[in-house]
């Protein structure tokens, strides 16, 4: 939704003023700093501000949108935050839609965008099929756990980690690099891999070289940046990353917050598996 506001020439400020003034009003706000600041962006080009990424209740969504209305120099504000509440609905009329889970009671819960699905099936190919049909929310930011297997034991939430773009990445040997771009399954919207980008300078050039890592292979990830399992190689001892094997997602797949089109990938066999398009375009190299 767009909140628009008019404002004459005289009251117009800094992009950067605004900006500071906004993160400023939202940490003074208890219920935001203590449970929603870390999962969300704000951008302000020209006045206009936009909001991405999750809260935990559409009070503070709205609080938000009536703290930035009250800041001078706001020119007007697209709110794309997701409350909890209105994924959890919007999955579970998802499930709802998928014929194998109809009738099944699977509860959804939501937590700054992360997806729990409760309740049992009958096999594994019906789990996987929740599994990929709550993952086609668009807002969806990863599905975590999954409903259980009748008969089996339950399984484990998944630990979900989203390296940012940019960071340093720091491995054994004290070798660094730089997170370059990710790997998501679209089967359930988390990062499997990350690209790590290291520049060396040889004979006077300096070459950039890439290379796959694991997530399972990190031991700190945060907005500081990636710090290696104590066991784990130096970064350039990882596989080379072989662009051919994880094209691009499609342009017409929404990347979950805080990714966005250009820096996500997907895995070959995965996209093959994934539902066809009329037309494929990828960003080229």
């Amino acid at each position: 939704m767009a909140i628009e506001k008019s404002i004459s020439k005289h009251m117009r400020r800094p992009d950067e003023a605004i900006l500071d003034d906004i993160w400023r009003s939202l940490w003074m706000e208890e219920t935001i700093r203590s449970i929603d600041i870390h999962d969300i962006s704000v951008e302000v080009e020209n006045g206009q501000v936009c909001f991405s990424g999750h809260v935990s209740k559409d009070y503070n969504n709205q609080r938000i949108e009536e703290i930035t209305r009250s800041i001078a120099g706001v020119a007007a504000v697209y709110n794309h935050l997701v409350a909890d509440h209105d994924l959890s609905i919007r999955v579970a009329r998802a499930l709802c839609s998928f014929e194998p889970t109809r009738l099944l009671t699977l509860p959804v819960y939501s937590f700054h965008g992360w997806v729990e699905l409760g309740g049992s099936v009958p096999n594994r190919e019906i789990q996987r099929g929740a599994e990929a049909t709550a993952a086609r929310v668009p807002a969806v930011r990863g599905v975590i756990m999954l409903p259980d297997i009748a008969g089996e034991h339950g399984g484990s939430v998944r630990t979900a980690v989203q390296p940012r773009i940019g960071v340093g990445v720091f491995g054994k040997d004290e070798t660094q690099g730089t997170v370059y771009q990710v790997v998501i399954s679209p089967q359930n919207r988390l990062v499997t891999h990350t690209i790590v980008r290291i520049k060396r300078s040889t004979n006077g050039w300096q070459e950039s070289f890439d290379f796959l890592i694991p997530v399972d292979e990190m031991d700190v990830v945060d907005e500081g940046g990636i710090f290696m399992n104590s066991g784990a190689p130096a970064i350039h001892q990882f596989p080379g990353f072989i662009s051919a094997d994880y094209p691009y997602a499609p342009l017409t797949w929404q990347p979950p917050y805080p990714y966005a089109v250009g820096r996500v990938r997907w895995p070959r066999q995965e996209k093959v598996n994934s539902e066809p398009r009329s037309t494929e375009r990828f960003i080229s190299e």
